[in-house]
């Protein structure tokens, strides 16, 4: 670690630190609630159509995604980020606990209202994140080089999936102890999410943020003005090649998102597995994550996030195949193929940001990263209904066409993102 800060500027070492802190932490939080697995199987206790439950990762997705252009023409040429970031995650995080003590009062034996109420609260959760995010993606720009970079992420995702695996074996214990009766159970995940996160927003307080260049930043002028912001949005859009198929590729294989929340219940409501397998495919999850970290921090790092991004797409394209096989052939030592789901989902997971998230960095000018961000995330906008198409498909079909359907869409998107231009050779577009 010496060797690595060596020649970097004085605010590097803490904010490295830093930086770390809040990432291990707030994946243990995501652990804790996994919205593929620990959601849907809560949202599953409180209604029986696919297509609500289904709303979980669609409400989860729009509360992040869709703030995140605003955000963007908000404080997008602010000289400071951190303020706005503080002020999102100080007022957003509590909401677990809020939640926790619902559940724990027995609002679920109102099923109607408590699905109302926990849908409500993510979306609230997740727009409030998506908000800090831009502000985030910046501030990790502004203190961490672009050559380290992949190491931190890397070095997190390592020790976020380590603890995330016995978090994956607590969450199984904690849903069939007959100690903790339904929703007790659920109760006690959602505040230990909660705590979780309290390291993670200690540590983002304690950043430091850097002086920025006079010409990058404007203190007297933080937002744009209306016409002049969708003019930069169309430029971004119109003259930046690699910017338009970064988001393509971002389109096509999220449509793993189609899938995303029945694997679990196909695996215990068709193939037959035990309740007790939520924690499996949570430990299988970080696994794959941890696998990720592992050799594609080094890959990010030295030879760039373009070749991160086709890994990502690639194990996006197995998690369907692999639930088709289960499907087909339910029997035997088959059946112990069912965590390969979530174990390519992790390695998935992982990419995002040591892929797409890097390449975008990457190729967005320094004045710009926050408006590249926020239309980046924002046009993922489009992949909010996915798991709500995901659901209506299901119920008029079957599982296999289900997960024909996300493969064929997830294999266009790795054969788009094959043609991503490497992103250090100085922004070729």
């Amino acid at each position: 670690m010496l060797r690595i800060m060596k020649h970097t500027p004085a605010h590097f070492r803490h904010n490295f630190i830093v930086l770390l802190t809040d990432y291990i932490f707030f994946g243990v939080a995501y652990a804790f609630l996994n919205p593929n697995t620990v959601l849907p199987a809560f949202a599953r206790t409180l209604t029986d159509l696919e297509p609500l439950i289904g709303m979980v990762p669609t409400v989860m997705a729009a509360g992040w995604l869709l703030p995140q252009l605003g955000a963007a023409a908000w404080f997008g040429k602010a000289s400071r980020k951190k303020p706005y970031l503080l002020r999102a995650i100080y007022a957003g995080r509590p909401v677990y606990f809020f939640l926790a003590f619902l559940i724990w009062m027995g609002l679920p034996h109102y099923r109607p209202l408590m699905l109302g109420v926990f849908l409500a609260g993510l979306l609230y959760f997740n727009v409030l994140d998506g908000i800090a995010s831009v502000a985030w993606f910046d501030l990790l720009a502004a203190t961490i080089p672009m050559e380290h970079r992949g190491r931190l992420v890397g070095m997190a995702q390592f020790a976020s999936g380590v603890l995330s695996i016995g978090v994956g074996g607590l969450v199984g214990a904690i849903l069939s102890s007959p100690s903790l009766p339904y929703p007790n159970n659920y109760a006690l995940l959602f505040l230990a999410s909660g705590l979780a996160l309290v390291p993670s927003t200690v540590a983002l307080t304690l950043l430091k943020e850097p002086e920025r260049k006079e010409s990058t930043v404007s203190s007297s002028e933080p937002r744009s003005s209306l016409s002049e912001f969708v003019r930069q949005l169309r430029s971004v859009w119109r003259e930046d090649q690699n910017f338009r198929r970064l988001v393509f590729t971002r389109w096509l294989v999220g449509l793993f998102g189609l899938s995303l929340p029945f694997y679990i219940l196909h695996a215990t409501e068709v193939v037959g597995l035990p309740q007790a397998v939520t924690g499996w495919f949570v430990s299988a999850q970080m696994v794959g994550g941890i696998v990720a970290s592992i050799g594609l921090g080094w890959m990010s790092t030295r030879i760039g996030p373009r070749p991160v991004i086709w890994v990502g797409a690639l194990n996006a394209l197995l998690s369907p195949l692999v639930a088709l096989l289960v499907h087909f052939y339910p029997a035997g030592s088959v059946l112990y193929l069912y965590p390969l789901v979530y174990f390519c989902f992790g390695i998935t997971n992982n990419t995002w940001m040591l892929g797409a998230y890097n390449y975008l960095l990457e190729i967005a000018p320094e004045e710009s990263r926050p408006l590249f961000v926020g239309l980046y995330n924002t046009l993922g906008g489009l992949l909010i209904p996915v798991s709500l198409v995901g659901g209506a498909i299901l119920r008029a079909t079957s599982y296999p066409f289900l997960f024909l359907v996300t493969a064929l869409g997830v294999a266009l998107g790795l054969w788009v993102s094959l043609g991503l231009r490497d992103s250090r050779q100085k922004k070729a577009v």
